[in-house]
């Protein structure tokens, strides 16, 4: 029959590495998870990123893991409500203490080189608001003014 002794140094470091296996076992179980939920809502569970949750995973073991998924299942993944900003497209109407539509933006052409309108060279950079003094002839940059338009 084996002493005690021999127990404890034959199974003594059996149990250890099973142990650190499981440990780690957890760790990878809380990261993937972890790191899916941000992968796919861009968003770390309840702030904490995912190698933050591979360290409470091992050092908690299977508590770390329960609480790495129950974080992913409590976290909000649609958008957060900010009560500092306007709604989006929304202005204060001022006098009258409510939220109203703001107006459309105005539509026009994008920012961009078009056919100069003085017709002096082939384009001119246009802000999409007004244009500007760049203007390119042959593929060669140069700045020239617009002239005023004719007067009728």
């Amino acid at each position: 029959m084996p002493s005690p002794a021999e127990i404890v140094n034959t199974n003594g470091p059996v149990i250890t590495v099973l142990f650190v296996v499981v440990t780690i076992l957890f760790a990878a179980l809380a990261y993937v998870r972890t790191a899916a939920f941000r992968r796919l809502s861009g968003r770390n569970p309840w702030g904490i990123h995912p190698n933050l949750w591979l360290v409470i995973g091992f050092l908690l073991g299977i508590i770390g893991a329960c609480l790495a998924y129950l974080a992913c299942l409590t976290t909000r993944t649609g958008p957060a409500f900010d009560s500092s900003r306007p709604p989006a497209n929304q202005h204060y109407a001022q006098g009258q203490g409510l939220w109203a539509a703001a107006p459309p933006p105005a539509v026009g052409p994008p920012a961009g080189w078009y056919p100069d309108p003085s017709g002096r060279h082939h384009y001119r950079f246009f802000t999409g608001h007004d244009w500007t003094d760049d203007v390119v002839d042959n593929g060669a940059h140069s700045t020239e003014p617009l002239p005023a338009p004719p007067t009728s």
